[in-house]
């Protein structure tokens, strides 16, 4: 191997940070006690920065600094505050998920090198080149994706002279990074914030195919694939887990520097590694890696997966064998605390270090941001549908319509073409994930229809909009929060409008500062998406004959169901043709609230009219609801009790309680 691939390890604490050097990782990322995903780490106190980034760089490790959430205004001069103590250090670079401080840190602190966060989750070029004109220095890419993606999406980056970076190890989440909402929906708990209480793990009330965890992935190990992602042309393999304990980075850290070094200095690499089945671990898989998305993937069990592979390798795993590899486990691992403890012992963080930063530079000072300009004119309504039979309402109300473009659009390029050809009224609405040649088609299909605006969630496309000089708003799952978003928006990317967020709150919302010709929405009504997934979500809770997802699958798999947790909270999977599966709250949002609570900030408001069942029952038809919802926003005398009436029951939880 001539291409030196870097080995990223995670520090949630100081024990971590020092079994990781020892072990031998490249560099390391770790985050602070603000700003950072992993709230259920230990994390660090700014005092410990300086010694730890000492430290590192005595053993040629970099440290990286998470930064990889989203946030609101007024957390804004706290974070500034926090990067004006950060250029005086020697930290290596930030990871970022939030726009609004990819815009800060390019403008204010251009030193700074920035790393793309997984919770962006990065699948196409567009999203690349995008990531490029925000100073990203590096992307990781999305978990889901294959090593053929991975070689495509690496050779773009490497155009862009941007580095790629891949997770090899660790947890799985079922569904693509920043964009599940499952722990803010049920629980209060936003994923991008760090706070994920992990209610995929939950236990299930038993499902049709027997699995009380249909929601469970095994981790993920690309052990036996590294030779393939330095062939891929990865920069650097990432290790997940800064929630983990010392001895657990030590052992798998070591590992993966074992396997780095056998590939580099004598062209060989093991398939299976038994010292991961040591520490924790929910049993391993590479399906995504390998493109073979498949029900092994699953396990239905939450819990440490050793000492049942410990039973399993002296026979079958009974109760009294797996007890027996329990204890034998336990003293094991009593055994390598001990051992990684004493290896870490002799290193020490230098609180002299202190005193070393780099050359003093002046402290930034944002500009206060101009109030946002009052507006007179009333709020205009956007519907969103996703079948010809709704096409009626492009004539029968005042409304912009919108029509959702599946996520696999390849196969129905031409239809959706002569579609929007055919009523030139309708505007189209992207998914968030586009990947591969569906990208590519995406970008051909704005090429020949040339709408007169689009809404797109995914990135990729809001970079090849702006080029085409396409008008384009930024949809709400682009996870639009804070004012420096918006300007980022504008200015980097010549967008016109974007939807915010339906994570915060009122007093969230009301901090924004909308910048001059830009226009701010906001959906009012639509089905909660939970989750997107590329998984198959069904094969654990009613079964499927295939093992393996295909393309025809995703092209004519059209099934419904549902799973309710021990709360007795149902949530309802949703699979349609061309899309990947997703996972819905059983009841709508609906906030009437918002167009008086914070007046004159809105241009438009959606009301999402696809057909995605849930409990919640519209009384009126669509045209008439449509006309209902029109009479709200002009505050028609009795129209918002009427409203509320006729479409039950609702729920609009994140707007109570924001982020």
């Amino acid at each position: 191997m001539k291409k030196k691939i870097e080995l990223l390890a995670p520090g949630g604490d100081v024990d971590a940070i020092k079994a990781a050097i020892i072990a031998g990782a490249d560099a390391i990322y770790c985050g602070l006690d603000r700003f950072n995903a992993r709230n259920r780490a230990k994390n660090l106190v700014f005092a410990d920065l300086h010694g730890i980034i000492r430290l590192a760089h005595q053993y040629d490790c970099k440290v990286f600094l998470t930064l990889n959430i989203i946030i609101v205004d007024p957390e804004i001069p706290a974070l500034i505050h926090l990067l004006n103590r950060l250029v005086e250090t020697r930290i290596d670079a930030v990871i970022v998920q939030d726009l609004g401080m990819f815009y800060l840190l390019g403008k204010y602190f251009p030193d700074i090198v920035i790393h793309a966060s997984t919770q962006l989750t990065t699948h196409n070029e567009g999203q690349i080149q995008f990531l490029k004109r925000v100073n990203a220095a590096r992307v990781n890419l999305s978990r889901e994706l294959s090593l053929a993606e991975i070689t495509d999406l690496s050779v773009r980056a490497h155009k862009e002279k941007i580095l790629t970076e891949v997770f090899v190890h660790g947890s799985h989440c079922i569904s693509f990074s920043g964009l599940c909402y499952l722990s803010s929906v049920h629980g209060g708990n936003s994923g991008n914030r760090g706070r994920c209480s992990q209610p995929c793990r939950d236990q299930y009330v038993r499902t049709a195919a027997g699995k009380d965890f249909p929601l469970n992935l095994k981790d993920n190990c690309a052990y036996s694939d590294l030779r393939e992602l330095a062939e891929a042309g990865v920069d650097s393999i990432k290790i997940e887990g800064r929630i983990k304990k010392f001895h657990y980075v030590y052992i798998v850290v070591k590992s993966w520097r074992e396997q780095l070094q056998n590939l580099c200095h004598h062209n060989t690499t093991s398939n299976e590694n038994h010292d991961f089945h040591k520490v924790f671990n929910r049993d391993f898989t590479n399906g995504y890696l390998q493109g073979d998305i498949n029900s092994s993937m699953f396990i239905d069990n939450p819990r440490d997966n050793s000492a049942i592979h410990l039973a399993e390798t002296y026979g079958a795993a009974t109760p009294e064998k797996i007890e027996d590899a329990k204890r034998e486990l336990y003293d094991l691992k009593t055994d390598i605390i001990a051992d990684v403890r004493a290896r870490i012992s002799p290193l020490t963080i230098d609180r002299a270090a202190l005193t070393i930063t780099v050359e003093s530079v002046a402290p930034v000072s944002l500009p206060r941001l101009k109030k946002t300009s009052t507006r007179t004119v009333a709020p205009t309504l956007f519907v969103l549908i996703s079948s010809r039979k709704d096409l009626h309402l492009c004539h029968e109300t005042s409304a912009d319509i919108y029509f959702q473009i599946p996520d696999r659009l390849t196969e129905r390029y031409e239809e959706f073409v002569k579609l929007f050809q055919e009523n030139r009224e309708l505007l189209p609405w992207f998914p968030p994930v586009l990947i591969g040649e569906d990208y590519h088609t995406a970008v051909r299909f704005l090429h020949q229809v040339r709408p007169p605006r689009i809404v797109t969630n995914n990135t990729g496309i809001a970079y090849e909009a702006c080029r085409q000089k396409i008008p384009w708003v930024a949809g709400p799952y682009m996870n639009i929060v804070n004012s420096y978003s918006l300007l980022c928006l504008k200015e980097k990317f010549n967008c016109s409008g974007s939807f915010i967020s339906n994570e915060i709150n009122r007093m969230q919302i009301r901090s924004l500062r909308r910048p001059d010709d830009f226009k701010l929405y906001y959906s009012i009504f639509h089905p909660i998406m939970l989750m997107t997934s590329r998984q198959c979500l069904l094969q654990q809770v009613t079964g499927c004959t295939k093992e393996s997802i295909d393309d025809e699958c995703i092209q004519q798999c059209a099934r419904s169901s549902s799973i309710t947790n021990l709360k007795q909270i149902k949530l309802l999977i949703k699979k349609t043709e061309g899309n990947y599966h997703r996972l819905y709250s059983d009841t709508h949002y609906l906030n009437t609230e918002i167009s008086a609570d914070v007046p004159n900030l809105f241009s438009s408001f959606l009301v999402d009219l696809r057909d995605i069942p849930t409990r919640t029952t519209l009384e009126l038809g669509k045209t008439e609801t449509v006309d209902l919802f029109e009479k709200h926003l002009s505050a028609h005398p009795g129209s918002t009790e009427e409203l509320n009436q006729a479409i039950h029951p609702s729920i609009n939880t994140q707007y109570k309680k924001g982020i």
